[in-house]
């Protein structure tokens, strides 16, 4: 039988000889798959080891980098491949098959069918990535070749239908029973396996059974002879390759010494640098400092001076040094240049060196002599340029000899790049050196590149070119040097836009140069941090990093070395990035509290530079002009530049795709706004990018969706972050329960849509997953799955529903984070024990959550299964919500077992006691949130490290009992009480001893900073405000005395704010005035008035705000002997009740300084004047003499904004002694002038002349009637601004003209219930002569100097003619039109369309609240500049105009317009139109 199958083989293999070849070929790879694998893994390591000792060589020349670049090329190929495998492997887990394995489990006959199964892929053709139409082709196809029926496609199912799918037996078996008899003839076996369907219990020879597909995108395919050939061909490359890198690195020298150290310059006490820019004020400072100021009396004094390279610390020091005062003032000056090694014993013969001999010395060792001879001698020892220290008790032992001197004032100097030597070995605080000043730097810049040279006038056209590379600089001294150096070679503009264009400062390689000065810096880093700082490059220049996001991007292209056995990917990412920020390649900055990191620009180049043949970042800037070397793997895309048009852009994208190898790339990052129109070309860039390891797309539109599908074959992905534009609902790909390599999963800013995959557990190797609400980690179906997750911050049990049960977190021991909620589900202490939670070693922070809302509690029960939940003895923070049980677990209570824990919060327990907290010697922050059974909390010995201690709604909470070892809580930071209403007092208020004038009180909560107490009735405030200095902020509301007390202590003002209750009697009842002498606003609403006294005590008070109080300031008599002035600049007064006007001019006379006055809404004050006579004034106004506000004649020069408003009854009175002045001239030095709602101000003025100072630059009048035309405005030449709301339906244009015209500078105009403003157009084009009625037309050359950009009107009739619009037509970029409420515009008339063409600079136009409107006006397409188009609440606008909208609109909103049609217009406009609002 076997001869004659021998010989039935033989016959059909001649018959199809082409096709039998192919079939023997891939069954040879797919049965010598392991061996394969075991190859190009032994050859990598080869290659590992080739590349080891490439580093330790002297390599040079072109030929080697190439060929080493070649290996390194393939060696990418290889990780590719193996990382593919991988990636197969875990699919073959998944879904039970054994396609990526060496061998099946069962072996035997099921390995013949799993090389059948593979060799007939390779034969057949079958793609690994067939759509579901193609299915049936395909097998037809192979019908036709071979005569096999169906083959089986259990690959292509869905992942939703697991069950569906063919597992590993079945497979096989219909494999072997299907199409092995036929294949039998062609493979050299003696036999063919029959096996019986599982479903039918019939033989079958047709394969499975058709299945139907779930979803569109298939399922990757995996085909081992076409992947077992592949690896054969990278061995095949890259031995050869190896091999002669081997043979040429036998024949090259070690490295003796690193190259970093012979880069390093030598620097001596001289400068080469004559003249010193932008430090004088440094220079100045130390050297009166050394030789008469802080360090002149002093020990040895060490003064670190820090800055990254370039920054000009040695140039500063060598001025120092050579100073002549220093010079004089030190017997002994000693320059040392150290530079990278800091070697001691070399060190202290050089000092020696330079020190004179004494007489009468004794030999002996170095140290010996230098202490001999600076026994009795002042010196200064520099040491420039440490970069490290081999041990630090070498630093100890230099200094030992040093310290000997018996005079005092002696220093050291010493100048470093890294802040983690200033620190160790500074006496005094250290001098960080930063970027020159704009102006010094310019001065600087323009130095070396015109020298010594009077600056020509033919010169400033280079200027503007100049202050653009002088931006991208960033004040670095060294930079201005190298860069200005190099455009004195040629003052051209051609050859200084060349290099601004290029950056060719950064190819510029001398020892003095920027970069190769910068470079060392990175040259000291290991290879790993190096690739750190390099890869951060492909963010945005100026980004400001988060920690988190640099880490991730490490984590995402595999550059982390790994850590010790408890270490995380962060926890050895934050180390690169601290060890970084030492070497002063980043910076950490902290704004509004939040700490980031910034990288100087020179950097951020070097960063690009250095990495230049792997990374490219591409902008609208370079896109056009970047090379691209064939070896890029990482790209970032930055949208960062409105000025350029899109469709530009996207023209250079299509080009850049042509020359680079999209199919290599590891990274690829997203950044800046990516609108409808250009997501179709950036799925054309990327959809070939199948081995990215590194995806970010954020700000995403809802068209971009189709981008997302285009990524379904990603094997390697590590980190995927995807964003949408906030309230654009898009949804996820279902694929991305593929990517089995991903790490990190950031959906932080994915909006709206939580569609995620049911399978997103076979994401088995996820660590990470960012969403916007941690409530979404809930929704992970089979969490158990992912083992090495490190966050899960919300499980909620639901035994109901199959994978969402207590054992899904069994097996996740890698978590750090952990939430698990809906407790009262668990019913038995077995089930809480399925979590494992003291398993989780690594776990550090624990919240434990029962549903407060839950219908029933069984007291019992859930005792016992929150005993069950005993977490780790490492926990750090634990928070425990809702738990229904009589006391605390025995873990926190009596047995406690969590003893390191950091962190305690407990929220609407039930438990009748506390846990005693006094084991718990970590403890650094308890929060206690409704708790109602508690009423006293004991304070404990170990409270003493308390940062933080948050109290909220204990409704039964009334005293704090000391323990027996008290204390007033040395350490707390941070204090919060809310919700408490039985609580008296802070806890040692009888403690306190307060006299008004003492100085601060340090030992009652001494290291306060943050105190919030908030509706606490009977709480009384016993402490004045600020007790210490550490206070930061004060938030009290809701206590007794005060409705709010609000104390802030930013960086840059101190702040205070108080709301009183009509119980508080004097503001020294809550507020210690002696600390207060640093306070620059003080705000006080319904309080007692100041005593004169106390507001004397505020010597740095700026502005004062008084409102809805009896007073302003108490009593007077006794200052007046005593001239005495306050620095107020700004008074605000607003419903003052019992404060007079005579109050307010009196305290008026002792502020100087006034610049801005403000009175709102005060009754008291009927009558105001700017006369020099008083009394004449007072007799004017008759018994209303108290009511009377005089603006002393020191305000005239001072005051510069003045706002009255609500003051109905307020009339300015002119003085006849203050003639020529009329209304508010004599205030020359006013700026902006509010009036509003004070109808009476200016009733006894006359409207015939100005009444106003020619200084106005800014004029807002409300309900000012009576005026009639502008004519009383005409002087107002410097005005800028002017608002005239409801100022009389008689109000005329006329006057409008010199505000506009030549020598008029307003550029902001408001027209507002005034309809028939421009009822005589004319009258704005006509001028006055100075003497009499002959009027004129305003010429040509004073239409065209017209200022006006932003202008708001209800009279649209009015203003949309043509001689209003020509004057505009050039100037006028915002126009906003409202409706008149008296005059209902239905649609606009061709002669109001025509005019309103003619403003052809417009850039944003708004039609508001034209609720009659039908269609918005024809030939808008004519506004060529028109960028914003706004359309609000316009009920009855149905269209768009007809002929389009202009090409030029980037924003375009009908908010709030309800008209269906015309938003479905609207959304026919996406992709065309940047943002549409609808």
């Amino acid at each position: 039988m076997d001869t004659l199958l021998s010989a039935a083989q033989w016959m059909v293999g001649k018959a199809l000889a082409s096709v039998a070849d192919g079939v023997l070929e891939a069954w040879d790879a797919s049965k010598n798959f392991g061996l394969n694998i075991e190859a190009l893994r032994t050859e990598l390591l080869l290659v590992q080891a080739t590349l080891e000792t490439a580093s330790h060589k002297k390599i040079g020349g072109k030929a080697m980098e190439e060929l080493l670049r070649k290996l390194r090329h393939s060696a990418h190929g290889a990780e590719d491949l193996l990382d593919e495998l991988d990636y197969f492997r875990v699919h073959d887990e998944l879904h039970g098959t054994y396609d990526a394995a060496d061998q099946h489990a069962k072996g035997g006959v099921h390995d013949l069918a799993l090389n059948a199964r593979h060799t007939a892929k390779a034969v057949l053709g079958l793609s690994s990535a067939a759509t579901p139409d193609e299915p049936g082709q395909v097998l037809e196809d192979a019908r036709q070749r071979v005569g096999c029926c169906a083959w089986p496609l259990a690959m292509q199912k869905s992942h939703r239908s697991s069950s569906s799918s063919l597992n590993s037996n079945q497979a096989d078996e219909e494999v072997v029973s299907g199409c092995m008899p036929k294949l039998g003839k062609l493979l050299p076996l003696s036999s063919s396996p029959h096996v019986r369907d599982d479903n039918s219990g019939q033989s079958t020879l047709c394969g499975a059974p058709q299945r139907e597909h779930a979803e569109e995108t298939p399922m990757l395919g995996f085909n081992r002879a076409d992947f077992s050939e592949r690896m054969k061909l990278i061995v095949e490359q890259l031995q050869p390759v190896r091999r002669d890198c081997t043979k040429i690195l036998q024949t090259l020298d070690r490295i003796t010494l690193p190259d970093i150290a012979q880069s390093c310059p030598i620097t001596t006490g001289r400068s080469i640098e004559p003249k010193l820019y932008g430090r004088d004020n440094t220079m100045n400072n130390i050297i009166h400092d050394m030789t008469k100021g802080k360090y002149h009396r002093q020990d040895l004094t060490v003064l670190p001076v820090v800055g990254p390279g370039g920054i000009g610390k040695t140039t500063l020091i060598q001025h120092i040094y050579r100073n002549q005062q220093v010079q004089n003032h030190f017997q002994v000056v000693i320059w040392v240049c150290v530079s990278l090694s800091f070697n001691l014993n070399k060190l202290i013969e050089e000092i020696k060196t330079y020190i004179p001999q004494v007489e009468g010395e004794k030999d002996g060792r170095a140290e010996d002599l230098i202490e001999q001879r600076l026994k009795f001698k002042r010196f200064l020892l520099v040491l420039d340029d440490i970069w490290e220290f081999s041990d630090v008790d070498d630093w100890k032992r230099l200094l030992l000899p040093l310290r000997a001197s018996q005079e005092k004032g002696s220093m050291i100097i010493l100048t470093t790049r890294f802040p983690a030597i200033a620190k160790m070995v500074k006496t005094t605080d250290h001098i960080e050196l930063e970027g020159l000043e704009p102006g010094e730097f310019r001065k600087l810049f323009l130095s070396f590149v015109f020298g010594d040279e009077p600056f020509r006038s033919d010169h400033k056209f280079l200027l503007e070119t100049g202050d653009k590379i002088m931006e991208k600089l960033k004040g670095s001294p060294l930079a201005a040097k190298t860069v200005g150096t190099l455009l004195r070679k040629d003052l051209n503009f051609r050859h200084w836009r060349r290099v601004l264009e290029s950056k060719e400062w950064e190819g510029q390689t001398g020892a003095n140069d920027i970069m190769p000065a910068l470079k060392l810096s990175y040259d000291y880093l290991p290879f790993h941090q190096q690739q750190c700082f390099s890869y951060s490059a492909l963010f945005p220049e100026d980004y400001e990093y988060s920690a988190t996001e640099l880490i991730n991007l490490w984590i995402g292209l595999d550059i982390l070395q790994p850590g010790g056995p408890n270490q995380t990917s962060e926890d050895i990412g934050l180390s690169n990035l601290n060890d970084l920020v030492i070497h002063g390649l980043f910076r950490k900055e902290e704004t509004d509290g939040r700490l980031h990191y910034v990288m100087h620009d020179l950097l951020h180049d070097l960063a690009l530079k250095v990495a230049s043949h792997e990374c490219l970042t591409v902008h609208h800037s370079n896109v056009g002009s970047v090379k691209i070397q064939s070896s890029i793997r990482h790209l970032s895309i930055i949208i960062d530049d409105d000025k350029v048009t899109h469709e530009n852009f996207k023209s250079q994208l299509r080009k850049l795709k042509a020359g680079l190898k999209v199919k290599q790339l590891h990274t690829l990052m997203l950044f800046g706004e990516m609108d409808e129109s250009f997501a179709s070309i950036f799925e054309d860039l990327c959809k070939e990018a199948n081995a990215l390891r590194f995806l970010r797309l954020v700000n995403m539109p809802s068209t971009a969706e189709s981008i997302l599908h285009s990524f379904s074959a990603l094997f390697h992905l590590r980190y995927l972050c995807l964003g949408t534009k906030y309230g654009r609902e898009m949804h996820l790909p279902l694929t991305i329960s593929r990517f089995y390599h991903l790490r990190i999963l950031d959906l932080g800013s994915w909006y709206r849509c939580r569609d995620f995959p049911r399978d997103l557990s076979n994401l088995a190797k996820l660590r990470r997953f960012y969403t916007p609400s941690d409530e979404l980690h809930s929704e992970i179906f089979n969490v158990g799955k992912l083992v090495l997750l490190e966050e899960l911050k919300v499980f909620r049990v639901n035994k109901e529903i199959e994978g969402f049960e207590p054992k899904q977190l069994e097996n996740l021991t890698e978590l750090r984070e952990l939430g698990i909620y809906n407790l009262e589900n668990i019913r038995t202490k077995e089930e809480a024990a399925k979590a494992k939670l003291t398993e989780k070693i690594n776990l550090k922070r624990l919240t434990l959550d029962s549903d407060s809302k839950r219908s029933n509690t069984d007291p019992y029960v859930e005792a016992l299964i929150l005993e069950s939940l005993q977490p780790n003895r490492y926990l750090l923070e634990l928070c425990i919500r809702g738990h229904g049980g009589p006391s605390c677990p025995t873990w926190l209570g009596d047995n406690l077992s969590v003893e390191a824990l950091q962190s305690l919060h407990l929220l609407g327990v039930s438990w009748q006691c506390l846990p005693s907290l006094g084991k718990m010697w970590g403890l650094d922050t308890l929060k206690l949130y409704n708790i109602f059974p508690m009423k006293e909390l004991v304070i404990e010995e170990s409270f003493d490290r308390l940062l933080r201690l948050e109290l909220v709604g204990l409704a039964s909470f009334e005293k704090w009992l000391p323990s027996q070892d008290a204390h007033m809580f040395p350490l707390l930071q941070v204090l919060i009480i809310r919700g408490c209403p039985k609580l008296l007092e802070l806890a040692f208020s009888n403690h306190i001893v307060y006299s008004p004038y003492e100085d601060w009180n340090i030992g009652w909560f001494p290291k306060l900073q943050e105190l919030e107490i908030y509706n606490c009735p009977e709480f009384l405030l016993v402490v004045h405000m600020p007790w210490t200095e550490t206070l930061c902020s004060v938030k009290i509301r809701g206590v007794k005395l005060l409705e709010k007390l609000e104390y802030s202590k930013l960086s840059y003002r101190l702040e205070l704010e108080i709301f009183g209750k009509d119980d508080l009697q004097c503001l020294d009842q809550i507020l210690a005035f002696s600390n207060l002498m640093g306070l620059e606003k003080l705000t006080l609403k319904k309080c007692p008035s100041l005593d004169s006294k106390h507001l004397l005590m505020l010597t740095s008070l700026k502005t004062l705000a008084v409102e809805n109080s009896d007073g302003l300031v108490g009593s007077l008599e006794g200052e007046s002997d005593v001239e005495w002035q306050l620095p107020i600049e700004i008074l605000m007064v607003e419903e003052l009740r019992g404060a007079s006007g005579k109050e307010l001019t009196e305290l008026l006379t002792h502020l100087p300084r006034l610049s801005k006055l403000d009175i709102r809404n005060c009754t008291t004050i009927t009558h105001l004047t700017m006369g020099v006579d008083v009394q004449q004034t007072t007799s004017e106004v008759g018994e209303e003499e108290d009511r009377l506000l005089v603006l002393p004649a020191h305000l005239y020069g001072t005051l510069q904004d003045l706002v009255i408003s609500l003051c109905p009854e307020l009339v300015l009175v002119e003085s006849s002694t203050f003639l020529p002045y009329r209304g508010f001239q004599a205030l020359r030095s006013l700026q902006t002038l509010e009036i509003q709602h004070s109808p009476k101000l200016l009733s006894r003025c006359s409207f015939s002349g100005c009444l106003f100072p020619s200084s106005l630059q800014e004029l807002v009048l409300q309900g000012m009637e009576g005026m009639g035309t502008l004519e009383p405005l005409s002087n107002l030449t410097s005005l800028t601004r002017l608002d005239l709301w409801y100022c009389g339906e008689d109000l005329r244009c006329k006057g409008l003209g010199p505000l506009l015209t030549t020598g008029g500078q307003l550029r902001k105009l408001l027209v507002y219930g005034s309809p028939r403003f421009f009822a005589d157009p004319r009258q704005v084009l006509l001028q006055e002569y100075e003497g009499g009625e002959e009027h004129q037309l305003v010429s040509p050359a004073a239409v065209s100097s017209c200022k006006l950009q932003d202008f708001s009107t209800d009279d649209v009739v009015g203003f949309l003619v043509t001689p209003i619009c020509s004057l505009l037509s050039s100037s006028l970029t915002c126009l906003q039109l409202y409706q008149n409420f008296n005059y209902k515009v239905e649609r606009f008339t061709n002669e109001q369309e025509d005019a309103l063409h003619l403003l052809v600079s417009l850039q944003q136009l708004e039609f508001r609240e034209y609720n009659k409107l039908q269609h918005l006006p024809a030939g808008m397409h004519k506004l060529t500049n028109l960028k914003r188009l706004e359309v609000f609440s316009c009920s009855d606008v149905q269209s768009l105009p007809k002929d389009g909208l202009p090409k030029s609109l980037q924003l375009l909103d009908v908010s709030d317009c309800g008209n269906e049609e015309l938003k479905q217009q609207c959304m026919g406009l996406v992709g065309t139109i940047p943002k549409i609002i609808l």
